[in-house]
């Protein structure tokens, strides 16, 4: 029923079995763009719980990464290369996690 975008109410009193063919159309659009809203609002849901997942995991990323050169490993010497990239790659995921506070 293309141009119909309104049910007038003065119809309704009538109670004809085209105004209830009509009233029932409408009905199933209410129906349908409820559930796609539904749908849509979950899916939105999960983006926002996994955004907040992500900056819980890069914010612990960063700390364990800073954390190395505080570790004592019983074979592993004084490795300043390995200490030095790794606070380097915590300042990077630092600065992603900046980014990603920013898309919130």
């Amino acid at each position: 029923m293309p141009g119909i975008d309104k049910l007038p109410i003065e119809e309704t009193l009538e109670d004809s079995p085209q105004t209830r063919s009509l009233l029932g159309v409408f009905e199933e659009d209410a129906t349908a763009i409820s559930n796609y809203m539904n749908q849509l609002y979950q899916a939105m849901h999960r983006i926002y719980d996994a955004q907040n997942e992500l900056s819980a995991a890069t914010h612990l990323t960063s700390k364990l990464l800073k954390e190395y050169e505080k570790q004592r490993f019983p074979l592993g010497g004084d490795d300043e290369v390995m200490s030095s990239t790794l606070q380097q790659f915590s300042k990077v995921i630092d600065e992603v996690s900046a980014y990603f506070i920013l898309l919130e």
